[in-house]
């Protein structure tokens, strides 16, 4: 399987991820707030950080969920379950090389869907 390599602005978090079957988006009010506008992640659970000197740091945004950033420069990079925390969804933004065909899987929280934008395919969710 094909490995995707990711990074944060500073590339003091360096990661790889096997190539994934899907993304999904989430559009949240957290996420929202978090991203400037819906999170785009692909989930894995076999995420390899390459470098020894991490600063990826977990912050505890609700009783459900954590957010990991990088505590130099704030890239965000991962969200994870606290009831799974070997499932994390990587953030799209923080990958390179993403293949074009990687397809849509679910959105979540559609309700909560800013109303300027429209979206062109409504996966199950």
């Amino acid at each position: 399987m094909n490995q995707l390599y990711g990074y944060c602005l500073c590339r003091k978090i360096v990661f790889s991820i096997p190539s994934p079957s899907r993304f999904d988006v989430c559009h949240c009010v957290d996420c929202r707030r978090w991203h400037g506008g819906p999170a785009n992640g692909v989930d894995s659970t076999k995420i390899t950080l390459l470098n020894e000197e991490s600063t990826l740091t977990w912050f505890d945004s609700s009783a459900a969920a954590e957010r990991g950033f990088c505590n130099t420069c704030g890239t965000s990079l991962f969200y994870r379950l606290k009831s799974n925390r070997s499932r994390w969804s990587v953030y799209m933004g923080s990958l390179e090389k993403i293949p074009a065909n990687i397809p849509l899987g679910y959105q979540s929280f559609l309700s909560q869907k800013l109303a300027f934008y429209k979206i062109a395919s409504t996966q199950p969710m």
